[in-house]
Formats: C-alpha cells, sequence, structure tokens
C-alpha cells in the first residue's frame, strides 16, 4: 500500500514537472491548482439541494430588498413555500446551477472586497494557530509563524506567531528582532529586496531621529539653556565642562559614540529610546568634586595619549 502511495506521488511530482516546464509555470502554482481542482471535484461530487438552492435565491433578492437576518429563513418557508412547489423540474435545474456557480466561486474564488480579504485573513490565521497549537499538545513539535501582507492596498500589519517554547528562539539565539523581520519581511514582499532594504532603513532612521530629539530635549531641559546640544564628537568639551553634566545609565553593549556609528540595528535603538523615554539613561547634573575628579581623569588620559 505504502509503495504504491509514494508510486502515486512520484507520477504526480513528474505531472508537475511536465506542466510546470511546457507551460512556464512555477511549480508552487501548478501545486496550488490542482489541490483546488481536487478540491472542486470532491465538491461536484456532492449533490445540491434545490430547496438550499431556492432559499439562497430568494435570500439574494432580500438582500437587494434590505432585508436580513435571522428571520429571513422562517420569512421564506413562510412565504415561498408554495412557490417552490410550482418550480418545474427546469427551473430547479436552473437555480440549482446558479447556487453550484456561486458556491465554487465562494470556496476558490479571488477576494474582491477589502473587507472580506481581512475576514478570509483573519479566520484562516486564527484557524491555522488553533492547528498548530493542536498539533504541539498531540506531537510536542513547536512551531513558528510569520506572516505579511504583500501589497499596499491591504491594511493589515504583519502576523507573528510561536509556541511557548520558541518564544525567544529569535532574539535570544539569533539576535533578530521579530518586529524587524516581519518589517523587512513586509518591505521585501512588496517591492523586493530593495523594499526590505528601503523599509528597515526607513523605520531606523526614524527611530534614530526621535532618540536625537529626546537626548536633546532632555538637555535643554536640564541645562535651562535652549540652545544646548548633544555634541558626540567633542562630547566632554562642548556638553561636560560647560553645563557639568553626564548621560548616566547608557547600556554596556552599545558603545558611547554618535548614533549613525553605535548601532544600526533597530532593536538596538529602539531599545536607547525606550530609555530614555522612562528615565533610566539620562542626564545628570554632576557636583562640583565630580566635575574636578572627572576632568582630572581626562586629563590624564589626555596625557598618556589614550585620548
Amino acid at each position: 500500500f505504502k509503495l504504491a502511495l509514494q508510486g502515486a506521488w512520484d507520477g504526480l511530482d513528474e505531472t508537475v514537472k511536465t506542466i510546470a516546464s511546457s507551460h512556464q509555470k512555477s511549480f508552487c502554482r501548478i501545486q496550488n491548482d490542482l489541490c483546488i481542482g481536487h478540491r472542486m471535484m470532491r465538491f461536484k461530487r456532492s449533490k445540491l439541494s434545490a430547496w438550499n438552492a431556492f432559499c439562497w435565491k430568494k435570500r439574494q433578492e432580500n438582500k437587494d430588498n434590505g432585508t436580513t437576518g435571522k428571520d429571513v429563513l422562517q420569512e421564506i418557508v413562510k412565504d415561498h413555500r408554495e412557490e417552490y412547489q410550482n418550480l418545474t423540474e427546469e427551473e430547479k435545474t436552473q437555480i440549482l446551477l446558479e447556487y453550484g456557480e456561486y458556491k465554487e466561486m465562494k470556496t476558490t474564488g479571488v477576494r474582491i472586497s477589502t473587507k472580506s480579504k481581512i475576514i478570509d485573513i483573519t479566520s484562516t490565521l486564527k484557524a491555522d494557530k488553533s492547528e498548530l497549537n493542536n498539533l504541539r499538545s498531540r506531537t510536542g513539535t513547536e512551531s513558528m509563524f510569520y506572516a505579511t501582507r504583500g501589497s499596499t492596498d491591504l491594511p493589515l500589519c504583519g502576523v507573528i506567531f510561536t509556541t511557548d517554547s520558541v518564544e525567544e528562539f529569535m532574539p535570544s539565539m539569533m539576535n533578530i528582532d521579530n518586529q524587524d523581520l516581519i518589517s523587512k519581511m513586509e518591505g521585501f514582499a512588496v517591492q523586493g529586496m530593495k523594499g526590505a532594504a528601503g523599509n528597515h532603513q526607513k523605520r531606523c532612521s526614524k527611530v534614530d531621529a526621535s532618540l536625537r530629539n529626546i537626548i536633546n530635549w532632555k538637555l535643554v531641559e536640564i541645562t535651562k539653556d535652549d540652545s544646548a546640544r548633544m555634541h558626540w564628537a567633542n562630547y566632554f568639551h562642548n556638553v561636560v565642562e560647560p553645563y557639568q553634566v553626564v548621560v548616566h545609565g547608557w547600556p554596556t553593549n552599545i558603545p558611547f559614540v554618535n548614533l549613525s556609528k553605535a548601532s544600526s540595528a533597530l532593536p538596538d535603538l529602539q531599545m536607547l529610546q525606550w530609555k530614555w523615554e522612562s528615565g533610566a539613561v539620562h542626564w545628570r547634573q554632576l557636583e562640583e568634586e565630580e566635575f574636578q575628579q572627572l576632568l582630572e581623569e581626562r586629563n590624564k588620559k589626555i596625557e598618556s595619549g589614550e585620548i
């Protein structure tokens, strides 16, 4: 039995290759169309009910007339049963044909409206998450799932789903922020490689600009000098000496240099922005003794050639 199944799959693979090469289509396209065709064949084997088709027809008419809701079916049974009983076989066949076409379109057709696309996506992703959680419960399989829009006309944010045991895998083991990854993935899906790089660069530039504004604004706040600005290259001479303030709480894993050189990783910039906004990193006023000690240490470094 297993050998027979394997032979069938091998034959199907060869068929896919033949169709793909002769019609210049991708393997994924052929496999997807074959899968949809199989579902349509299964659908066609199920016998449609003439009464269900008649009810569908009346519901469509009632929608056009503005009648909707749960009471529609009761109204159809009450008001149109006699009309159904008087239908000829030809009329029933025609209604069944229309209903069958509608069912096929609903199952395999392309979503046209934005609302129908969003409903389709959210319901499908919800089902996928449920299936992956169930799979984990049954077999212990851990999963990671990423989804993003493929065009700009779809107002949908990226979706990230991971089972519990691998939730921190990407940030801790691969040093990749999930939001950063989904952002690049969206840019690549919409515009290709340049889009991914451009989208990432755009987000980094936005956070960088915001972070610089926060640093300068907090420096003005503590010095009471509207012209005070952060000078990375001459930090001690242009900031520490005239104002006797220092940056306190800067994370040790990021070099204390100009932001453009400190890190190009979006998660690092976002972390710095959060720390400045929360006060974990801040400007601290120096006491006179602290300032003199820092000045002496700096002068020694200058004399020794360290600076």
